[in-house]
């Protein structure tokens, strides 16, 4: 009897946590969704100016060789922009992180902006 109550429940509660998992990845303004893939033009035109930005940069390098015992070390900087979106008191404060000017992260902040 119980896993026959188990059996009908399984299947809704796995439906909701991967709800929960892809409303992760997108945020919406106004009539818009931003979604991870977007770019950071695409996010300003939608949302606005965001709260507060904060810049820094992934060094990504490459060895290669030369001939011999001799390695040629190369690296690139890539920019990362982490947007903070402040909603006001009523809604939780949203940040949007950037890789080389699209998002590959957006999560919903525990703290309700002022």
């Amino acid at each position: 009897m119980r896993y026959r109550d188990l059996k009908g429940f399984l299947p809704g509660a796995l439906c909701l946590i991967a709800a929960h998992h892809a409303w992760g990845d997108t945020m919406r303004c106004g009539n818009g969704l931003i979604e991870v893939g977007e770019s950071s033009a695409t996010v300003q035109a939608l949302c606005g100016s965001p709260a507060d930005v904060e810049r820094s940069v992934i060094v990504k390098g490459t060895v290669t060789a030369t001939g011999g015992d001799s390695r040629s070390i190369a690296g690139t900087e890539i920019p990362v922009e982490t947007w903070t979106y402040n909603r006001g008191p009523n809604q939780l404060m949203v940040s949007i992180r950037f890789v080389n000017g699209k998002v590959v992260a957006i999560d919903t902040l525990h703290q309700y902006g002022h």
